[in-house]
């Protein structure tokens, strides 16, 4: 179960992640920054050294969404889908992404949907895997939500895409502290489809928010809910390279 949003900005953007689990999973550890390649990048992770989302220095982000599917249920799990980002965040474009993903052997993880985006890129990458088979799909360069429940991927869709509908409508919309509001925000009741999501087993368990500014990319956590005003929150920032230093 997860939210991520994408809005562009004028010298980059802003990327925002609700992760929601359920509540008796083992808390992740907080964001470190890594080097990747020749890349530095920054990413939360399991103890298993999973992720769920991470950039790095030369303006990508990779976000992962599960992907409910009803033909999930008779797939077998063999290994963990977080292990796919740290395996491709140290690229520098979406072509190395798409091309090393798809060298990858995929047989074993449950579908997923995995968003790639890069500052200066037209284009906004999707994969998705159902486990068979692996597509990809493109969006423009334009504000966008992804939303994924274990409830129900498509009453996600709706609840919260109306609850992001309308949040576009107000006084303010695009900036840094309205992403924040919306990410920690419950519409008309905190429940398993608002946008900061709450049941009695599961919810919304950390925020991460990713700013492309034209020299540096920071990444902010919060290790707990963003709607609970004793949330602790932290930065950590990287410069911004580009491809000439990287190629």
């Amino acid at each position: 179960m997860c939210t991520f949003s994408f809005v562009p900005t004028k010298d980059g953007y802003y990327a925002a992640m609700n992760r929601d689990e359920r509540l008796t999973r083992s808390q992740a550890l907080a964001p470190s920054i890594f080097r990747v390649d020749d890349l530095l990048a920054i990413y939360p992770f399991e103890k298993s050294g999973g992720t769920w989302i991470a950039c790095n220095q030369h303006g990508l982000t990779l976000s992962l969404l599960n992907w409910n599917l009803p033909a999930s249920q008779t797939i077998s799990k063999q290994r963990s889908r977080g292990t796919l980002i740290p395996r491709l965040i140290g690229k520098s474009t979406l072509d190395e992404v798409a091309r090393t993903l798809g060298q990858l052997t995929l047989d074993g993880l449950l579908p997923f949907r995995l968003i790639g985006i890069l500052q200066d890129h037209p284009q906004i990458f999707e994969w998705r895997w159902d486990g068979i088979s692996l597509e990809v799909l493109s969006f423009p360069w334009k504000p966008h939500h992804w939303f994924s429940s274990g409830a129900s991927d498509e009453i996600a869709e709706h609840i919260r895409g109306e609850a992001c509908r309308v949040a576009w409508l107000e006084q303010g919309a695009g900036s840094l502290p309205w992403l924040r509001t919306l990410h920690s925000s419950h519409g008309l009741d905190a429940g398993p489809f608002s946008v900061c999501a709450h049941r009695q087993d599961a919810g919304t368990v950390s925020y991460s928010e990713i700013v492309f500014e034209t020299n540096r990319a920071s990444f902010r956590y919060v290790d707990s809910s963003p709607c609970r005003s004793s949330a602790r929150d932290f930065t950590l920032t990287i410069p911004r390279v580009t491809q000439a230093l990287v190629s």
